[in-house]
């Protein structure tokens, strides 16, 4: 078991609780955090302790540990650190996102608001050419 200082376990509570999330790298042996300044191991030691209380999520992908705080855990990290309920996680935060004015005018296809595919605007399609060449001819 690893002891963890209270100034450490209080740093690694109030990122997790300001994020939302904590990514940490399947390295134990490397010596800090990169977002907290703590021990990885000791970080990755205390997330495991709260997925343990089913207070955080855990998704491991390429080598990552990805923890997200759920809604108990983010009642229990508040009275560990005694912070009152003004604090929201930025996962827990709604994003105000307009999808249509992210593209520019100019990147706009044919068909819309859609952009162009894979190819680009390559011109008109040889069946729309051939019944042009037909009428030309006549």
């Amino acid at each position: 078991m690893v002891q963890v200082k209270r100034q450490d376990r209080r740093k690694v509570y109030e990122y997790l609780l300001m994020e939302g999330v904590i990514v940490i790298k399947k390295d134990m042996a490397l010596p800090l955090h990169s977002e907290t300044g703590v021990k990885n191991l000791e970080v990755w030691m205390l997330l495991r302790s709260l997925r343990d209380k089913k207070l955080v999520d855990l998704v491991f992908s390429w080598q990552y540990y990805y923890y997200y705080l759920k809604a108990e855990g983010v009642k229990y990290v508040r009275d560990k650190l005694g912070i009152v309920e003004d604090v929201i996680p930025a996962t827990f935060k709604k994003a105000d996102k307009k999808f249509e004015d992210d593209v520019p005018e100019q990147r706009r296809g044919p068909r819309g608001n859609k952009p162009f595919g894979r190819g680009g605007n390559r011109g008109p399609r040889r069946a729309e050419e051939g019944t042009e060449t037909a009428q030309q001819q006549q």
